[in-house]
């Protein structure tokens, strides 16, 4: 009988990468939540959100929740997020 060892273990995938623009204050902009749908993500957002708004004047705040935890953004809802805010605050739940 053969026994085989799988090594699970990979090299990392190393690429360069760029933090984006931090926007100067919040005071009028309009932030992005985007949830990952699992359970408490959408609470945690909440209370997020209540904190910005307790200190900033935000001019409103949009809720975006992925269909899929395990999944990208669609390009679709990215292409909204884009086009609709000025910072975005994801969040995952369990």
């Amino acid at each position: 009988m053969t026994v085989r060892f799988l090594d699970p273990t990979v090299a990392p995938d190393v690429g360069e990468a760029t933090a984006a623009t931090r926007v100067a204050g919040l005071d009028g902009k309009v932030i992005g939540l985007l949830s990952n749908g699992k359970v408490n993500a959408d609470r945690l957002l909440d209370l997020v959100r209540e904190g910005l708004a307790a200190r900033y004047r935000l001019r409103r705040a949009v809720v975006f929740t992925k269909p899929n935890a395990s999944r990208v953004v669609p390009e679709t809802m990215m292409q909204e997020i884009l086009r609709t805010c000025d910072a975005v605050v994801t969040a995952i739940g369990d």
